[in-house]
């Protein structure tokens, strides 16, 4: 890629840079440290060195030429300059995640398929080949740890420690320091050992630790986790970095859900014939103080389960954190301006931030969920392997799907009324309109247009052309997504590729209604973007 300091125009373009940020809703970030002694004061300010060296690694991951794009613009001191830095420093990329990835700055080009995981002219026709005629190379070509690189007319597979050394030795360095500040417990061990899987490309112990940390002090992840930026194979992760403080009141509402949780999956299992999974089920509240990596561009989480690694899912459990300072924001900011548009007032007074934060909640407890291990052939492999570069799209997919089937589990327990499960669904639907207003490559988006056309061939949902509102027939679309969910676990237990991007092709087509819809929202900030105001 090059940048230039060519300035373009809006027919050129779209949106000019000044209109790009006008679409953004800014919100200043001042976290309360009061709460923290001195000790940990100074181990959570050697996490938030860490976190930035996360994001000098995610610089260099997201595509390949795109730190040079970065120098170029902040040696620019026009206005245009300026604004092109700022919004550059919104995404992390000269791609706009918030207008279908379009490039904002000049000489870019489309945003590249997969980023600098792999060379840039590798197909997946050489990657199957070079495996093909090189079988040993197979675990570390397809680890989540390495970047594949061209060596002597070959392709060759280099571990994070060694591709980031500099910045993975100075992170690890600052998590040893941090852990020396705090006591014996889980988050002093988290950080020793993710400190050592910097350095040695191992992350599973780390992985099984970080299970075990509660939040407290503070919260602390990171590491290498999300492949969403590999769209060649899906099978990449980029660094990331996330430190929050721990709401208390709210994790400790939360606990009742978890006990329920095993006997659902139990349920699960012997009807997809899957091992169940480990009975850890940590679930925390928490607000922001600082993100780094991916996570602090783009599009923002509101809520993780992690780690990814399906055998610590089988053997400890999988931890689910909740940012309630990001849910917050985009409800507010986003989701509810948008139900106020599409529902009837009957269905906006369901869209209520306790309903968002219920669908989020089954969403994250449904990664948990699953097959880990599966069989194709005589090949036992993950089935994100399988199924490449659609795992992401499918796995955010039935995450929603097989969400809602497990709320509608807690509710038929009496964890909740029909009325909050109704709501929960509305609510959920306002959101999808949120993601979409981005575009619809993204993976969460992509799963979400399935969702939509299920439910609309289901006659689930109803689009007034006169009103210009949605009907929400509770029941059948409570149905339609149990029956969805089934679709999604079946195609994982498969690992049919074929099988599953037949299915995706088929329900995942854009409606010809939904653009000039979401066009209609125009006037509503796209995106809400954090200020972080630390003072440690």
């Amino acid at each position: 890629m090059r940048s230039s300091k060519h300035t373009f125009s809006k027919g050129e373009w779209g949106m000019n840079i000044q209109e790009r940020l006008a679409r953004v809703s800014f919100f200043k970030v001042t976290p309360d440290l009061s709460v923290l002694k001195e000790n940990e004061r100074q181990a959570l300010k050697h996490c938030v060195q860490a976190a930035r060296i996360t994001t000098d690694i995610y610089l260099d991951q997201v595509a390949h030429g795109n730190l040079e794009v970065l120098n170029a613009l902040k040696k620019r001191s026009d206005q245009e300059g300026i604004d092109l830095l700022h919004y550059f420093n919104i995404h992390g990329t000269p791609w706009d995640a918030y207008d279908h990835d379009k490039p904002f700055v000049p000489g870019v080009g489309a945003k590249p398929e997969f980023g600098s995981f792999y060379p840039r002219d590798l197909t997946k026709e050489e990657w199957e080949s070079w495996l093909s005629a090189h079988p040993e190379d197979r675990e570390a070509f397809e680890s989540n740890y390495t970047v594949i690189k061209r060596r002597k007319n070959g392709l060759v597979a280099v571990p994070y420690s060694e591709e980031y050394a500099n910045q993975l030795t100075d992170a690890a360095n600052h998590l040893h320091r941090a852990a020396s500040h705090l006591p014996e417990g889980a988050l002093r061990s988290f950080l020793k050992l993710r400190a050592n899987a910097f350095l040695s490309n191992n992350y599973f112990e780390s992985d099984m630790s970080w299970v075990d940390t509660d939040g407290n002090p503070f919260e602390v992840t990171i590491g290498p986790y999300e492949v969403y930026f590999d769209g060649l194979l899906g099978l990449k992760a980029a660094f990331e970095a996330f430190i929050a403080l721990p709401d208390k009141d709210a994790s400790s509402a939360l606990r009742k859900f978890a006990p329920l949780v095993p006997d659902f999956d139990l349920m699960l299992t012997q009807e997809f014939n899957f091992s169940p999974k480990g009975a850890a089920i940590p679930l925390e509240v928490v607000a922001d103080v600082i993100r780094g990596g991916e996570v602090g561009f783009g599009y923002m989480f509101v809520a993780y389960n992690l780690p990814n690694d399906r055998r610590v899912h089988d053997l400890k459990g999988s931890k689910k954190v909740f940012s309630r300072t990001m849910m917050e924001a985009k409800f507010y900011t986003e989701v509810l301006p948008v139900a106020e548009r599409i529902f009837s007032a009957k269905d906006v007074e369901l869209c209520t931030f306790d309903h968002l934060f219920k669908f989020v909640l089954g969403h994250e407890l449904a990664h948990g969920l699953g097959p880990s291990k599966i069989k194709v052939g005589d090949k036992e492999m993950p089935f994100e392997v399988a199924l490449k570069d659609l795992h992401s799209a499918l796995e955010e997919a039935k995450a929603d799907m097989l969400g809602i089937r497990l709320l509608h589990y807690f509710r038929n327990r009496g964890i909740f009324d029909e009325k909050t499960l109704v709501g929960i669904v509305v609510t959920e639907f306002a959101a999808h309109f949120r993601q979409w207003r981005h575009g619809f490559t993204e993976a969460h988006s992509k799963g979400e247009l399935i969702e939509y056309n299920w439910l609309r061939a289901a006659d689930a949902l109803r689009y007034d052309t006169k009103r210009k509102q949605y009907d929400i027939n509770p029941e059948r679309c409570i149905d339609a997504m149990s029956r969805l969910s089934t679709e999604f676990l079946n195609l994982q237990v498969a690992g049919d590729y074929d099988r599953a991007k037949a299915f995706m092709e088929h329900w995942g087509k854009v409606p010809k209604e939904l653009p000039s819809i979401i066009e209609g929202l125009a006037d509503i900030p796209t995106a809400v973007s954090p200020i972080f105001e630390l003072n440690i």
